[in-house]
């Protein structure tokens, strides 16, 4: 038994603070809502949310094309020498290794947890973006969901100053709370053995400096979504 199952079960076995508060309800009311549930009206939503956080949405259809949006972002607007990126096996593009490396563009996956680790450091400090995948996406509140797990680490996600996600239409839901269900009926796994779960709403920004916004400040100030129906 790890130190961290010891910790939980013993949060577990601990009396309940509040022995006269209800029982957690069955069925929960939506925090957000949403007409229209068919692809286009998933995708109309999730983008329209995402450019209101300051992002941009790129659709598109089948492989080939994501392979040349993604390139053309990659090459021709950030000038890449250098991406950051998850497993490929963990980006829904086929193909999309092979189109990154034919560009002459430096693909890491960075591995963090050997004894490299602070050579790895020094040699991904240069990378303009993070090329990654997702674990799914809440269309009500433009959202990506990711967990860590092997081959698809945080730093892609919050070192680069760019942040280019892969999104398929299969991944895309109405709302956080269907994520939150489906993990329920899962008993929790994504939540239970990763170690790290993020949601990430737009690119980083924080209004704290004289309440003025300012982007970029603790993660990528550039978050572009290609979805792939």
């Amino acid at each position: 038994m790890t130190s961290r199952d010891k910790i939980l079960n013993k949060l577990r076995a601990a009396q309940q603070p509040f022995p006269d508060a209800p029982p957690r309800p069955q069925v929960y009311r939506p925090v957000t809502s949403i007409d229209d549930t068919s692809p286009d009206g998933l995708i109309a939503r999730f983008t329209a949310e995402l450019e209101r956080l300051l992002a941009q949405v790129f659709v598109v259809k089948g492989d080939a094309a994501a392979r040349k949006k993604i390139l053309q972002l990659l090459c021709d607007q950030h000038h890449a020498a250098h991406v950051l990126a998850w497993d490929f096996a963990h980006i829904p593009v086929k193909g999309l290794q092979q189109a990154v490396e034919e560009a002459g563009i430096r693909i890491t996956v960075p591995i963090m947890h050997d004894e490299h680790r602070p050579e790895t450091i020094n040699s991904i400090r240069d990378a303009e973006v993070g090329l990654t995948g997702v674990d799914a996406a809440a269309a009500t509140t433009g959202t990506l969901i990711v967990s860590t797990g092997p081959g698809k680490g945080r730093i892609p996600t919050i070192l680069p100053p760019v942040h280019i996600a892969v999104v398929s239409l299969s991944q895309l839901l109405p709302r956080l709370e269907d994520w939150v269900a489906r993990e329920r009926a899962n008993s929790l796994a994504t939540i239970r053995e990763r170690a790290n779960v993020a949601f990430i709403s737009g690119p980083s920004r924080t209004g704290d400096i004289e309440m003025i916004l300012v982007k970029g400040v603790h993660g990528p100030g550039t978050l572009q979504v290609v979805l792939k129906r």
